[in-house]
């Protein structure tokens, strides 16, 4: 069936609408699920740096919509890379990094919605705005620079150990 490429970004626009008009139901319900829990974390949370992913998301969908729909070849309807590890041959449970990365999330977003919702408030009625900013940059700084610091430490350790072709460092 040719789709209309006008109507399929018309459609992109609200992340996943897009891909399901073109066919690929999976990939459309993935990205509208991952944007609008996005979504709801950021808000009932109230930590804004979640919310940065949400234009990331989008127009990642809208790029990707744009770029299936003038595309000649077959559409396939898989899954989005990160939900790559959850298959339906339970693959989400064998392999226990998943669990590992969903639980720090967790335990991320956990901490931060407690320091951002109920300890900043509670110093803040002892201490100067300006001091509670100026935290708030610092643990967001810091937050960044230790995960660019893990990130890299694991990305070495992997290609150390595993010698793995997929590996991000291969060819330096």
């Amino acid at each position: 069936m040719k789709h209309s490429k006008k109507i399929a970004i018309f459609f992109s626009f609200i992340p996943g609408a897009g891909h399901m008009y073109l066919g690929l139901t999976k990939h459309g319900i993935q990205l509208m699920m991952l944007f609008f829990l996005t979504f709801g974390i950021s808000v009932s949370t109230e930590i804004e740096l979640i919310a940065a992913f949400l234009p990331i998301i989008w127009f990642y969908s809208v790029f990707d919509v744009r770029s299936k729909a003038s595309g000649e070849e077959p559409l396939i309807d898989s899954d989005l890379k990160i939900f790559s590890s959850i298959g339906y041959e339970n693959n989400f449970t064998k392999t226990n990094t998943a669990y590992k990365y969903l639980g720090y999330g967790f335990i991320f977003l956990g901490i931060a919605a407690l320091v951002n919702n109920i300890i900043f408030p509670i110093v803040g009625q002892y201490v100067d705005y300006q001091f509670i900013r100026f935290t708030r940059s610092a643990f967001t700084s810091l937050f960044f620079i230790v995960i660019g610091f893990v990130l890299l430490r694991s990305k070495n350790r992997a290609i150390l150990e595993k010698g793995d072709e997929n590996s991000w460092g291969e060819d330096e």
